[in-house]
């Protein structure tokens, strides 16, 4: 199976590190979204819109349906749970993950946000990615209950346990069908993360066998170089991204998932690009990805319901979760 390139853009609002544009959301990077589908276009690329519940409910929307009609991508869902209804209370946490809601309240939220795309777009999503990365057992039950196909909530060798997140530092960094309970299997798809360092097995072993509390990710960057590359240009240089790509090409991985948040294509829309230069690097470093896998490899990309119908029959393994 030739590695193929997945593309996969949380599309959100303006700066959602920010609480107050939280409470108050603008959306000036969803009608620059034809920049960046042009660069897309420049290289037959298929990009898939993962979409949030204020994004739609916005009149700016009218520009990602444009999209979405005149060319081949795929409109997905991303749950911010904090802006998504039902506003029911959180059961522990700040309540920004969707995990800390009860079940209930999780499978209403993830119900109404389908609902709204599958009407603006005339199409049903299958496709799933959990705001600030939130995934456990019962998402699963409940992408399963609303007839998901995919996946992307993992990200390998992260954890946010110290902000009320997952930690997914012991998930491998591969795509697989995971099985819940009375559930049908959902392929998971995660970003393609990688780490580099001196001594590599040693220091892996050490970050991810080590409590947070300890630092053990500082104390290593100091010690051996040590790097966690994600295939987003938003904060990682093209030489770096390049490494990865090598790397995962010349042990014939399955995908190569480029991630990354919509509102970086405009100045002060994320801690990325607050200045002019920054969204700059960000369409540089971009294009240079583009260019080196699409074109000097020529590798082909597919939406993640495209990956999942070329794939399917060729996962042997499951994983239990």
């Amino acid at each position: 199976m030739k590695t193929k390139v997945i593309m996969t853009i949380d599309t959100e609002p303006d700066n959602q590190w920010d609480l107050s544009l939280r409470k108050d959301p603008t959306f000036r990077n969803i009608a620059e979204l034809t920049k960046l589908q042009r660069l897309f276009d420049k290289f037959y690329a298929k990009p898939t819109y993962l979409t949030s519940f204020s994004v739609v409910k916005s009149g700016a929307v009218a520009v990602l349906k444009d999209i979405a009609k005149s060319v081949n991508c795929e409109i997905g869902t991303h749950l911010h749970a904090w802006e998504t209804p039902p506003f029911k209370r959180h059961i522990k946490g700040n309540g920004t993950y969707l995990h800390q809601y009860a079940f209930d309240a999780q499978s209403q939220k993830l119900a109404n946000l389908d609902n709204l795309i599958s009407e603006t777009f005339g199409c049903k999503p299958v496709s799933y990615r959990g705001g600030r990365w939130s995934f456990d057992k019962n998402i699963l039950s409940i992408l399963s209950e609303y007839k998901y196909l995919v996946d992307s909530s993992v990200s390998p060798g992260i954890s946010w346990e110290n902000d009320g997140g997952i930690d997914f530092k012991k998930w491998a960094s591969r795509d697989c069908f995971l099985e819940a309970k009375d559930a049908q299997g959902i392929l998971e798809i995660p970003p393609t993360i990688e780490i580099r360092a001196k001594m590599p097995l040693t220091s892996k072993f050490l970050y991810l066998n080590t409590p947070n509390w300890t630092h053990m990710e500082g104390m290593l960057r100091r010690l051996v170089n040590f790097n966690i590359i994600w295939l987003d240009p938003s904060f990682n240089k093209f030489k770096d991204m390049k490494w990865v790509c090598d790397k995962l090409l010349a042990e014939n991985v399955n995908y190569l998932n480029i991630m990354f948040h919509s509102c970086v294509i405009i100045l002060g829309g994320s801690p990325y690009t607050m200045s002019g230069e920054n969204v700059k690097n960000f369409f540089e470093r971009l294009e240079k990805l583009l260019d080196y896998l699409l074109r000097v490899k020529k590798l082909e990309t597919l939406t993640l319901r495209e990956f999942y119908s070329y794939s399917k029959d060729n996962f042997t393994k499951e994983q239990a979760l």
